[in-house]
């Protein structure tokens, strides 16, 4: 029997995606699924809107919710989890606390000063979950959306024993883009293998689907035909390393301390996301209660699942053995999956599912000046996971003075006290 956990599910925006996906799985078909959130009454709305989708889909899935996440692990084959602490506000914090002292962050969520403290915030949560886990269900793949995505999973793999795997859209969204928008072409048509680090990844191929054939002459004539401002540091980036960036200009340049300059200090659109948020959410209370229909939600993809990166897909595909390939999955780098970065790092690389067991596929050498930039992130991701499980404010200094985005060591410390006071509840 198969049993889905899905933590954090009390979210318009991941819990409707997750659902969805499963619901539209027939693999899934009489499977245990427990919805776990601590907010009970955001719960109870999501347990009617998955049994609203489960009476459309007719796969006749055994649906529970609690707010206890040890009453729903035991016996899990697949944990999916998605929190955060207090997100929206702590991470505004974050920017506002990273450009007060002087530092040039463009998004402050998964590098720079501001990653290293969501890095403090989210290691103790995601630990105590995947510890439960191990304790709970230790056969169970856990399958991780909770940012920051590669400090998370470099975490649960250095302090339990729990086969975890990040799950990023950001490679299978630039697949996406290079196809449709720059090569003309339907997704399907192109591949495009990617690696290094998650949000600071980068193209080791791109190819015709079909035949093989590399396109990355006529995706770099063509990329030039593109309006100036599109992508601006990535095609920046391209023109000097010869590499092209695999996420967006603002997750590749929370790592460059240049990248202000060109796409500046505005950071993430949190006015914009929170009216999302709020209609996400009225639709989710309409479906729930029967006001809305769901049936045209199990008639088309979710995001996730157009670009071949769903979990309920994922879980699909494991529970029926057969092969899957996918664009990208964070894992543990100890079979060397990028020979040149080191075996103790998590790293984003292209993914298959094969005989009932997803892992990530080698993929060679990055580039040498490319992985001196990625295996310098790798070292700060280590500094800074320690530093949140053991409290340490000696290792968070030193994630922050080996930083590129950092230019003074008196405002480091300055800033490091300033996160440290404020989210001093949330962290150990």
């Amino acid at each position: 029997m198969t049993k889905i956990v899905a933590i954090g599910v009390g979210s318009s925006v991941f819990g409707v995606e997750l659902l969805r996906d499963v619901f539209q799985q027939r693999e899934l078909e009489g499977a245990d699924l427990a919805l776990v959130d601590l907010d009970a009454a955001r719960l109870d709305t999501i347990r009617q809107f998955a049994g609203r989708l489960n009476e459309a889909s007719d796969l006749r899935i055994n649906v529970t919710a609690t707010t206890d996440r040890a009453e729903a692990l035991p016996g899990a084959t697949f944990v999916v989890t998605s929190v955060a602490v207090d997100r929206e506000r702590t991470w505004k914090l974050d920017h506002e606390l990273a450009l007060k002292h002087g530092f040039p962050s463009v998004l402050s969520e998964n590098a720079g000063p501001g990653g290293l403290s969501h890095t403090l915030r989210s290691i103790p949560l995601t630990l105590s979950i995947a510890r439960d886990v191990e304790r709970l269900a230790p056969d169970a793949l856990l399958l991780n959306y909770t940012n920051p995505e590669n400090r998370v999973c470099l975490a649960i793999r250095r302090y339990t024993g729990v086969q975890a795997i990040g799950l990023c859209h950001g490679v299978a969204n630039t697949a996406l883009w290079m196809a449709e928008r720059v090569l003309g072409r339907g997704l399907d048509d192109v591949e495009l293998r990617a690696a290094g680090v998650n949000h600071f990844t980068w193209t080791m191929s791109i190819c015709d689907a079909a035949m093989g054939t590399d396109l990355e002459p006529e995706f770099r004539e063509r990329l030039g035909e593109l309006p100036p401002e599109e992508w601006r540091l990535c095609r920046y980036l391209y023109d000097r390393f010869g590499i092209f960036p695999t996420t967006g200009d603002n997750h590749v340049g929370e790592h460059l301390a240049f990248a202000a300059e060109m796409i500046g200090t505005d950071g993430y659109d949190f006015e914009g996301f929170a009216q999302r948020k709020d209609a996400g959410w009225a639709n989710v209370e309409a479906w729930a209660a029967g006001a809305k229909p769901v049936e045209p939600l199990l008639q088309r993809p979710s995001h996730e699942a157009r670009v071949n990166l769903s979990a309920g897909r994922i879980m699909a595909d494991v529970v029926s053995g057969r092969k899957a390939r996918k664009p990208s999955f964070i894992v543990p780098n100890d079979d060397g999956l990028i020979a040149n970065v080191s075996r103790d790092a998590a790293v984003e690389v292209p993914g298959v599912i094969a005989s009932g067991k997803a892992r990530g596929e080698s993929v060679g050498e990055l580039p040498g000046a490319v992985v001196a930039m990625v295996q310098t992130e790798v070292e700060i991701q280590k500094l800074a996971v320690d530093a949140a499980v053991q409290g340490s404010r000696d290792l968070a200094m030193q994630a922050l003075l080996l930083d590129p985005i950092v230019h003074s060591a008196r405002a480091a410390e300055a800033f490091l006290d300033d996160i440290l006071s404020v989210h001093a509840r949330y962290l150990p």
